[in-house]
């Protein structure tokens, strides 16, 4: 006989003849969904429950409390541009108060972004760290009584790997791209210890600003000032060739003397045209023996004599007056150019100071490290919620998982 199977779900097997195996019962499968069921109970309680109640415990009987200092800067550069309106508007949207008082000090100031990701790079480095510690002891600080055996710094003598990470955990920099506000959150396990702190970063900040502006105002000024001293060493060169020339020759000054020769040498040649003048005039009524015809010969000759040595004293030879003058021009005109050159190098010196000047940048506070009065961390019932929700969210996908790959090998 062929038996036919049921035609209803609610139809039980046996009415068509057909017996279901042991293991496909009711009875069975109820027992291994409870079986299922108080074993995921088991192992919620151990892995989500368990690990809860351990956040919790320790937030709440074991956990330190942790006080925040805030702080906020800018860093500025002077510019020959920009408005105190501007400047001001900008301090009060960041800082409250105290942007009213530092408007007018930061008229004509541009935000120096560059110099501001500077000091945060430089608040997460080792050099940072170091200059703190010559400040404040922040190994103390950190292992403070009140602090608990998680949250405190762990080594009495930490490597300098470990106690940057510590530090960078415990000191925090944020840079405000539209503001260029710098917020400095520091991180104690006392009020009066984070607020020390917060003045020590602040401190240590505006040492590395000022490190800048000097490093600047040298970088600036080294070009100039060598042009300077190569000005002054060519001039110092000039009048000492002028003074030796001066002493070679014996003369002071060359070109007066030829000038003279000059003068000398006209006058000379108008006296030799009287005398030849008076002369001839004579010679026309008196007898050639006339003895005041051969004084004015005498003299005639004697003229001519001096305009001769005269001129070649002025142009011929080596050590002649043209010759000196030549040599009296080169030299003076080295001395004026080394003169020049000096004059110019100075104006560029001081073109150069004053755009180092410009380019000063300085820390202004915005807001100081005020004394904080009640602990912000830890957060306990935040990182408890937080703690419980994701083991939760992580044990139910790798219960499903489970589950999954059980179904499957069945």
């Amino acid at each position: 006989m062929k038996l036919s199977p049921p035609t209803r779900p609610s139809e039980p097997l046996a009415a068509s003849g057909v017996t279901p195996p042991a293991g496909l019962r009711p009875s069975h499968l109820q027992g291994r969904r409870s079986r299922r069921g108080s074993g995921m109970s088991r192992w919620y309680a151990l892995l989500v429950v368990l690990p809860t109640l351990l956040v919790g415990g320790y937030y709440a009987f074991i956990a330190a409390d942790i006080y925040e200092s805030e702080a906020r800067f800018l860093v500025r550069s002077r510019s020959s541009g920009g408005s105190a309106t501007s400047s001001g508007g900008m301090l009060d949207a960041a800082g409250g108060g105290r942007a009213a008082a530092l408007a007018g000090a930061l008229s004509g100031a541009k935000p120096g972004g560059d110099e501001a990701r500077a000091i945060v790079s430089y608040l997460e480095s080792h050099a940072a760290l170091a200059a703190l510690q010559k400040r404040i002891d922040l190994i103390a600080l950190w292992r403070a009584p009140e602090a608990d055996a998680i949250a405190k710094l762990w080594w009495e003598q930490p490597q300098l790997e470990w106690m940057l990470w510590y530090f960078r955990r415990r000191v925090v920099v944020d840079f405000d791209p539209e503001t260029s506000v710098l917020k400095l959150h520091v991180h104690a396990f006392r009020p009066g210890d984070a607020q020390a702190l917060a003045q020590a970063v602040l401190a240590v900040s505006e040492e590395l600003v000022n490190g800048l502006n000097e490093r600047t105002v040298n970088d600036t000024l080294r070009a100039a000032q060598e042009d300077v001293r190569t000005a002054e060493q060519r001039m110092v060169a000039a009048r000492e060739a002028m003074i030796a020339f001066r002493e070679r020759e014996q003369a002071f000054d060359p070109q007066a003397t030829a000038g003279g020769a000059v003068t000398t040498i006209t006058a000379l040649q108008s006296a030799l045209a009287q005398a030849r003048t008076e002369f001839a005039e004579k010679r026309s009524f008196m007898r050639p023996d006339n003895p005041l015809l051969q004084v004015l010969q005498n003299r005639i000759a004697a003229l001519q004599g001096q305009i001769s040595a005269e001129r070649q004293r002025v142009t011929s030879g080596a050590e002649s007056l043209t010759q000196q003058v030549a040599a009296y021009e080169r030299l003076e005109l080295e001395r004026a150019l080394a003169d020049r050159q000096l004059a110019s190098a100075t104006d560029s010196l001081e073109a150069a100071r004053s755009d180092a000047i410009r380019q000063h940048v300085f820390v202004a506070r915005v807001a100081d490290p005020q004394l904080p009065e009640w602990p912000l961390y830890p957060r306990a019932v935040f990182n408890t919620f937080t703690v419980f929700i994701s083991l939760s969210v992580i044990f139910g996908i790798g219960w499903l998982l489970v589950v999954s790959a059980r179904e499957h090998a069945n």
